[in-house]
């Protein structure tokens, strides 16, 4: 499975099998975090990426609070990074990849944002330092306990915002004509990705000679203002991996520019721009 076809195939995985992680997937999943902890993200930070079995015994041991919303869960996945909306943004970038990795091998993992315990993962940050997000990893169970059902329920996790709500021309109207095939499918894995609560806040501008794609965050005010950094970030880094991903898998070439000059809408917070070559 490649990473376009993760991105179909990826859901939030809430109930896991009762069961640990063999010794040979461990180094499998050690390896993938190897293999991202040089990754950049748009904005050129990098992270240093942790394993930790899910138990308070042994040095790979570390029991996290999840405040019942997860079952099973043998393992986790962790970072650290810069208390900078850049910053985040960069984590959501490299961690979507490493989950987008991990779907591809078969296991099992959800973004948390804000429903776990975080000084069961850290117990000491510096003073501009946040854990953004954790994932659990494991094996998926045939079926979804209750309270994942409700929980998927209630964030609607299947539905998406229309394409159109989420993708103008230049001029702030849908995007009728003249877009090519694979790049609509790009902005189609856009509209795929995961975001906190679903509330899907990016937006994508595209100019009219189709080669700069400006890419903004529409907040939802005052959302999980308790967690004291910028979650909506992250989701605006797990949307331009998924674009990013999918202009790779077409083979087009592409340059970020963070712009002086871009096109303004009302409520929308610019983030960095694409140019297709």
């Amino acid at each position: 499975m490649n990473l376009v076809d993760a991105i179909d195939n990826r859901v939030s995985v809430r109930t896991y099998q009762n069961k640990q992680i063999s010794n040979d997937d461990i180094i499998k999943i050690k390896s993938i975090l190897s293999n991202h902890k040089k990754k950049k993200g748009p904005f050129d930070h990098s992270f240093d990426l942790t394993f930790n079995i899910n138990s308070a015994n042994g040095t790979d041991g570390k029991r996290i609070g999840t405040y019942g919303v997860l079952k099973n869960v043998p393992a986790f996945i962790g970072g650290v990074c810069q208390n900078t909306t850049e910053s985040i943004i960069d984590f959501g970038y490299v961690f979507e990849h490493i989950i987008l990795n991990f779907t591809a091998q078969g296991f099992g993992t959800c973004w948390l944002g804000g429903t776990f315990k975080r000084r069961n993962y850290r117990k000491v940050l510096e003073d501009t330092e946040v854990i953004p997000a954790i994932s659990p990893i494991g094996y998926i169970a045939p079926k979804r306990s209750l309270v994942e059902k409700l929980m998927r329920n209630g964030a609607k996790s299947d539905n998406r915002l229309p394409f159109n709500d989420l993708f103008v021309d230049s001029h702030l109207n849908p995007l009728t004509a003249g877009l090519r095939e694979d790049i609509t499918n790009c902005l189609r894995m856009v509209r795929k990705a995961p975001s906190a609560s679903n509330k899907q806040p990016w937006r994508v501008i595209v100019d009219d000679d189709k080669k700069y794609f400006h890419f903004y965050m529409a907040r939802t005010k005052n959302y999980a203002s308790p967690l004291k950094y910028d979650i909506q970030a992250l989701d605006i880094g797990i949307a331009l991996a998924h674009f990013e991903i999918g202009l790779e898998y077409y083979g087009i070439n592409f340059t970020r520019e963070k712009l002086e000059l871009h096109p303004f809408k009302a409520g929308w917070e610019y983030t960095i721009s694409l140019k297709l070559s």
